[in-house]
């Protein structure tokens, strides 16, 4: 879960660097054009796989997990957590020990572990140039772009993969001050989904016996 945090508390803080490229109007041109398919795909369920690598120790620790999104709410299920968020409340459940924080985080540390995060910081003190066209581990054509926000913080960049098919992000490649790593990807994901709001809510009578600890 510590691991987890790092993720999801780093959001749009990091240093900048006086020689990244301007913004690069081919990458705008992308980026805009995934933003606006992320945007029409409504409530997306997802499955990915996420690693993270410690270059100081060379170590790293690789898990799956699968993800809903609709709009600003999310539900995140991975080995020993569960996350609800429904675009102000945060419910994080701790399988192994039957517990549940409830806190209700900023936008930005919200966002952090939603892919909408790349289409805020872009179009607002974010720096970013088109890397060019590759083919990714599952033989899709895709176009890879670096991002570098402009505030002094815990990220130094970000590598983001766009399907060239569809527009939609499926990877993202995180790189932190502190020599971590975090590699998200996407392995599947279908778009329109029928999702209620309640889905993106902590239900106590699924975990009747889960202890609930308000952070609010």
């Amino acid at each position: 879960m510590k691991r987890l945090n790092m993720w999801l508390l780093s959001c749009l803080l990091v240093f900048p660097l006086q020689t990244f490229a301007q913004k690069d109007a081919k990458a705008k041109e992308i980026l805009d054009k995934s933003s606006t398919a992320f945007s029409n795909a409504s409530a997306i369920s997802a499955t990915f796989t996420m690693e993270v690598k410690d270059i100081s120790t060379k170590t790293s620790d690789i898990f799956d997990g699968t993800i809903e999104l609709k709009g600003a709410r999310f539900h995140v299920d991975i080995p020993g957590t569960e996350i609800w968020f429904d675009g102000k409340t945060q419910w994080v459940l701790q399988k192994s020990w039957d517990e549940v924080n409830v806190s209700e985080p900023t936008g930005e540390q919200a966002q952090a572990l939603n892919p909408s995060l790349i289409y805020s910081i872009y179009k607002k003190g974010c720096k970013y140039k088109y890397l060019g066209q590759k083919t990714d581990e599952k033989k899709r054509k895709i176009h890879e772009i670096e991002l570098v926000p402009e505030k002094k913080g815990d990220i130094s960049k970000i590598v983001l993969q766009i399907n060239a098919t569809d527009w939609m992000p499926v990877k993202f490649h995180l790189y932190f001050t502190n020599k971590i790593e975090n590699i998200i990807r996407l392995n599947s994901y279908q778009t329109k989904q029928n999702l209620a709001d309640s889905y993106f809510t902590f239900n106590k009578k699924k975990y009747p016996n889960a202890e609930i600890i308000d952070l609010r």
